[in-house]
């Protein structure tokens, strides 16, 4: 969707939202030794809370990651048209387990009811080395099991049949376990963790320069984009989006928000250029991000990167 219209249509239906305080959204960090492989583990639990048809609005911001959805129990639509907003229903499901692109724009879903799901979150060149993947030909589109190798796919079957039977940290335990064995046998080298997205962006192009033969700037650029499904110029604009989160969150925790203190701590040259970056990566103004996050529940992704932001402050 585009992101004018997310923000019209959200900002109209969050006029009488309100956040829950049963609903269940949780952030789990890699171990160590997956620190360059995982982002994070995102655990949602609606089950047996009472949301109305806006509060089961699910939305993301512009995303360089790839990512694994597993539902065990509800669904999950896509919302890729304005209209469908009115008619989530509408939207295209999704399948399970589902497998995400990097998304260079910002997205919505939808639960028709209670939903209990778990989304492992990879890093892109990460989820490239070990799905064998060029992800310039998936950029902005879903990973279809037909195209990613058996020892993936069984991985996450088995998964998928575990949490039921195993609860959910014990299988996820195995989960982590399995990803390790494959990661360390093809994690490149000088793949490093990272606190934020432009220090990863940083190291991704300084790892391009010196992978395989040819380091010209166009041969560079080709690598990133494979490994990563975006160009380089769009890694920078999604880091450059999360300084400004981060900048948000640290104005909010101090008490209030100048919007011009806030641009320029943030490093854009005037409001109207922060804005228009805001609404590029999330559809939303800053103010309008401030209101929703704060008490929308479809803005709940937006309150775990609080989370993020704390833990690397």
């Amino acid at each position: 969707m585009n992101g004018s219209d997310i923000a019209d249509d959200a900002a109209r239906r969050a006029e009488s939202a309100t956040m829950t305080s049963t609903a269940i959204s949780q952030i789990v960090w890699p171990r160590a030794a997956l620190a360059d492989c995982l982002y994070c583990t995102i655990l949602r639990d609606t089950r047996g809370v009472a949301l109305d048809q806006d509060q089961r609005f699910n939305f993301f911001p512009a995303s360089p990651f790839c990512s694994v959805t597993w539902l065990f129990e509800g669904d999950l639509y896509g919302i890729d048209h304005p209209d469908q907003m009115e008619r989530p229903w509408t939207g295209t499901k999704v399948p399970n387990p589902s497998f995400a692109s990097p998304l260079p724009k910002p997205s919505v879903s939808w639960n028709s009811g209670d939903v209990f799901m778990i989304v492992v979150v990879f890093y892109p060149d990460a989820f490239s080395a070990m799905s064998g993947l060029d992800l310039s030909q998936f950029t902005g589109r879903p990973i279809t099991e037909e195209v990613l190798p058996p020892s993936i796919v069984e991985l996450c079957r088995n998964f998928f049949d575990a949490v039921p039977r195993e609860g959910t940290e014990k299988s996820l335990s195995a989960l982590y376990d399995q990803i390790e064995l494959m990661w360390t046998s093809i994690r490149p080298a000088g793949s490093e963790p990272t606190r934020r997205l432009k220090d990863w962006t940083r190291s991704l192009a300084s790892r391009a320069a010196f992978s395989g033969p040819g380091s010209s700037a166009r041969q560079i650029a080709r690598r990133i984009k494979s490994w990563t499904g975006v160009s380089e110029r769009d890694l920078h604009g999604i880091g450059h989006a999360e300084h400004l989160y981060a900048k948000l969150h640290e104005a909010i925790e101090n008490g209030g928000v100048d919007w011009a203190e806030l641009a320029a701590a943030a490093g854009f040259a005037d409001q109207p250029h922060m804005i228009r970056k805001m609404r590029r990566s999330s559809g939303f103004t800053p103010e309008q991000l401030r209101q929703r996050a704060g008490d929308d529940e479809a803005f709940w992704g937006y309150r775990l990167l609080r989370q993020y932001f704390t833990k690397y402050q």
